[in-house]
């Protein structure tokens, strides 16, 4: 009876992540060369889980520098939509 249960949420939890196709989230330049974000203390990803507009490259960013990031459905690949900044 508990594999039901597993598969009943499972399932539950896919519905409701299908509503939400893309998250907004933060991440810090840990390394520009190569291209390394933070997400959070544990979780620090490379260049092949980013996609970028045309024309943005590695060398646009500097250690440091804070980040939006739009995550995809299913957390395997961000979009890096632009730094963040101040008013």
């Amino acid at each position: 009876m508990p594999d039901l249960f597993e598969l009943i949420k499972t399932i539950a939890v896919s519905a409701v992540e299908a509503r939400r196709p893309v998250e907004i989230c933060f991440g810090t330049v840990q390394s520009a060369m190569p291209l390394t974000v933070r997400l959070s203390q544990k979780l620090v990803l490379g260049k092949e889980s980013f996609i970028v507009r045309q024309g943005v490259t590695a060398q646009s960013f500097e250690e440091g520098d804070k980040l939006i990031l739009f995550r995809m459905q299913g957390g395997q690949q961000y979009l890096i939509y632009d730094k963040k900044g101040g008013l």
